[in-house]
């Protein structure tokens, strides 16, 4: 699977314009972070509903997955969407991080990310997920062989973020996309180092911690 991912500044919203330069010939698979549409809500507003997101994605030739903000008729969750030919799947992150004041934003998941995909099954995991084990054990046990974390994760506990991520691939000898923003909102300064780490811990691939780029992988 030849996949590009989108470490992108938390400030810029033109998702598309990444897209619009991706060589489609030879990506299978494009990967944005955590809530890549509208960055991090630290208060309620209104967002985008679902339809008008998948109709940025209709007719691309390759899998898209990004982070957004899921309106549903039970409330806000912070989601990240498997979109390819029409059909999408959606996790909702588990466990909402109290310090960027996601628990008063958003309503917590309860499902694990577990995508069908034509590259097989796909686990996913959104950040603070990171920091819990069993997340990433049941991926395993349901059958994911690679495991994306999209991530807003601050520069300030960067250092927890890399060794989080080899981490969870050894204890469960799967592959680990951790696609990162970076940039500052006001609020965060994000810390990039979009990640791949392969089944003994070795870092194939990594991002610095301030630059919007878009790195391609064989995974």
């Amino acid at each position: 699977m030849r996949a590009c991912l989108v470490q992108k500044d938390i400030n810029n919203k033109d998702y598309t314009g990444f897209l619009e330069k991706i060589n489609s010939d030879r990506t299978d698979l494009v990967c944005f972070g955590e809530l890549a549409t509208s960055g991090c809500l630290y208060t309620s507003r209104e967002v985008p509903q679902l339809e008008s997101l998948l109709n940025k994605f209709n007719g691309r030739p390759y899998a898209v997955m990004i982070g957004f903000p899921y309106v549903t008729p039970s409330g806000l969750y912070n989601s990240f969407l498997y979109y390819q030919d029409g059909k999408y799947q959606i996790y909702r992150k588990i466990n909402l991080f109290p310090a960027m004041n996601e628990d008063k934003v958003f309503n917590p998941g309860n499902e694990p990310g577990i995508f069908e995909t034509g590259f097989g099954k796909i686990g996913v995991a959104i950040c603070y997920d990171l920091r819990f084990p069993e997340v990433f054990s049941n991926l395993k046990k349901l059958g994911a062989k690679i495991i994306f974390v999209p991530a807003a994760f601050p520069l300030v506990r960067i250092n927890d973020w890399k060794n989080l991520l080899i981490q969870r691939a050894t204890e469960n000898q799967a592959t680990l996309v951790g696609v990162n923003a970076v940039g500052d909102d006001g609020t965060n300064v994000f810390g990039g180092s979009t990640m791949v780490v392969d089944s003994t811990g070795k870092v194939l691939h990594q991002a610095d911690e301030t630059t919007e780029q878009v790195i391609e992988v064989e995974l």
